[in-house]
């Protein structure tokens, strides 16, 4: 195997696995210790790329459109920088944030620690644990504990610790080796505590909360005590209907879910919202206290109990039809999507800047969050931006608005990053195949890299699987037409109307 870069004027050479060296198992392990040095190489020449993009993007000239107020918190060479930094390597901006703020304390900040890292006697992984705690120390004493840290990545027999371990050891040498008390810095680091929701797969979701140690160990001890009473009581034969089979894990998470929900999900065996719970319900128990707004996320077979198709939980992803039902039914209503109660429509050309309630609607479900390739910022924290802009003759239209995130809204109205709509002969009404006004934009950012900025995408979701097309017609012969009344006279049974 060999490797060339398809770019040859920035990256010349090329790079080959010697095929002789790998007779048996013993030239194998070599050729990893060699790739896992060339890994470390790598990170290391990709952390000088990254801080002298930043650097390069700072020394530009970036004060925007004439006449725009000052956003992003005065930081605007960093907002670009991260934007460009995630266009170039297709991640997320959250990640590219890590890794500029990463290289730039690694190659400013850290040279000892970046030139073990070039010279593979530490990996990425390594020099990553030890720049996030060197992060949280002042600048007197980052350095020192960065020196100290690195003299301990090997065991005093000379194996390379494990990230882990050396995470751990890092973790514990901070605290010993900073200047200010644990008391001093638990007032700052409370400011810091937050809740936050992470989509899983097949409907799962994890709920993770910063909070201080005495608090969460408190919330974790009642909520162990009353999975360990469920489950005493399950175990009694005199209360065989609590008998469910459930774990503790899993009566720990029903457990939280149901004090959470307690205002809203009150039985009798409960006794008011205030006292803790005798015993823990089911989560199928809970889902009267999650009050959804059902817009089209949930097809409308999948609500008339005629399809298996999975539904979207707005922000999250797919969740199964018995789940989507059951929070159908606790809706306390039914929102529809192309007009709101006063019959808004999806057009309102110069009579209004900003858009009503039905069309604001109406974005949140077409564009599904913001438009910004790789932006994760949900549909109801965006803001409707005009592609052609008020000022400039811009119109209230589905046609002319595109959900944007404060973030990406702020470097658009600052005319750093760009969105046009894009040169195209096709859809030249506008629309999509669906029949939503979804017009084809490009984002342009600040280097001129051009993106597709397209809308959720829900058709692999939300379209009807083979299973849940109507099903063929009848052969001739079989006594059934094709009217679908067989000639006995029953009719054949089929979904209801969408």
């Amino acid at each position: 195997m060999s490797f060339a870069s398809r770019f040859p004027d920035v990256l010349a050479g090329g790079l080959e696995l010697a095929a002789e060296a790998l007779a048996g198992p013993g030239g194998t392990a070599r050729a990893l210790r060699a790739l896992a040095d060339f890994d470390a190489y790598s990170a290391a020449l990709r952390a000088v790329l990254v801080d002298r993009l930043a650097v390069e993007i700072a020394e530009e000239p970036l004060e925007g459109r004439h006449g725009q107020p000052t956003r992003l918190g005065g930081n605007i060479a960093h907002v670009v920088a991260v934007s460009e930094l995630a266009a170039l390597q297709g991640t997320s901006e959250h990640a590219a944030a890590r890794a500029l703020n990463f290289s730039t304390a690694l190659v400013n900040a850290h040279p000892a620690v970046h030139e073990a890292l070039a010279s593979g006697d530490i990996t990425e992984a390594h020099a990553r644990a030890l720049i996030d705690q060197a992060a949280t120390l002042p600048e007197r004493a980052a350095e020192p504990f960065a020196l100290e840290a690195l003299s301990r990545v090997r065991t005093r027999k000379g194996r390379l610790r494990t990230p882990g371990e050396f995470r751990t050891l890092a973790r514990e040498l901070r605290e010993r080796l900073h200047p200010d008390s644990i008391a001093y810095r638990r007032t700052g680091a409370r400011e810091d505590r937050r809740v936050w929701l992470q989509p899983e797969d097949d409907g799962l979701c994890t709920l993770s909360a910063l909070l201080p140690a005495e608090t969460a160990a408190g919330m974790y001890g009642r909520l162990d005590a009353l999975a360990r009473t469920t489950r005493a009581r399950a175990g009694d034969h005199r209360d065989r209907d609590r008998q469910d089979g459930r774990t503790l894990a899993q009566l720990r998470a029903d457990a939280l879910a149901h004090l959470v929900l307690m205002d809203s999900v009150r039985t009798d065996r409960q006794g008011p919202a205030t006292e803790s719970p005798a015993t823990v319900p089911f989560p199928e128990e809970l889902l009267a206290g999650v009050k959804a707004e059902i817009v089209v996320h949930i097809p409308a077979a999948v609500a008339l109990g005629a399809s298996d198709a999975p539904a979207l939980l707005d922000g999250q992803g797919p969740i199964d039809p018995a789940t989507a039902r059951a929070l159908a039914a606790a809706a306390p209503t039914w929102q529809r999507l192309f007009t709101d109660a006063d019959g808004t429509p999806l057009a309102l050309g110069r009579t209004a800047y900003r858009p009503p309630a039905g069309l604001r609607r109406f974005l949140e479900y077409r564009d599904g969050g913001c438009r910004v390739p790789g932006c994760s910022r949900p549909a109801r924290t965006a803001e409707a931006d005009h592609t052609t802009e008020w000022q400039d003759g811009g119109t209230t239209d589905a046609a002319n608005l595109a959900l944007l995130c404060p973030r990406h809204h702020a470097l658009k109205s600052l005319a750093l990053h760009r969105l046009v709509r894009e040169p195209t002969t096709e859809d030249a009404d506008g629309t999509e195949s669906t029949g939503t006004p979804a017009p084809p934009l490009i984002w342009s950012t600040f280097l001129g890299r051009a993106l597709p900025a397209e809308p959720l995408e829900r058709d692999h979701v939300l379209a009807p699987r083979t299973t849940d097309r109507p099903p063929p017609a009848p052969p001739p012969g079989s006594g059934v037409p094709e009217s679908g009344v067989p000639e006995s006279g029953s009719p054949v049974q089929s979904p209801p109307p969408f």
